[in-house]
This record gives structure tokens, sequence and C-alpha cells, in this order.
């Protein structure tokens, strides 16, 4: 055994980081919460990705995988 490896270890101190000044928007999303704090609710939330599905498998049946003409 090396006598490299033997060296008593330090701890490391991370540092805490500060709150932001700025308040930040929840990942994923393109506008700045409501001061309310109003979100979707469940069914809103299902009905939207129902129709996103939808709009995708349309462009993919009329347009084509890369979603041009050709």
């Amino acid at each position: 055994m090396s006598t490299v490896h033997a060296a008593p270890r330090v701890p490391i101190q991370k540092s805490v980081p500060t709150a932001p000044s700025v308040p930040t928007a929840p990942a994923g999303s393109t506008a700045v919460t409501a001061p309310g704090g109003r979100r979707r609710g469940p069914l809103v939330t299902a009905v939207r990705n129902l129709g996103i599905a939808l709009d995708t498998a349309a462009r993919v049946v009329f347009l084509g995988r890369d979603g041009v003409r050709s």
C-alpha cells in the first residue's frame, strides 16, 4: 500500500447558495406565474395534452415525419 493515500481527508465546505433577488419561474414554464399562484387544473391539463397529441399525429399523417410535405 502506498503512503500517498494514507493522508487524512479534510472535509470540503460547500458554499450555501443565497436566495435569488428576483423570483424565478418554475422549470419548463414560459411565463411568470400569476401572483396568486394560479395553475391549470388536472382536467384542463389532460385536455390540453390530448390536443397537443392529436395535433402532432395530424402533422405526421399529413406532412410526414419531418413536418414538411415531400
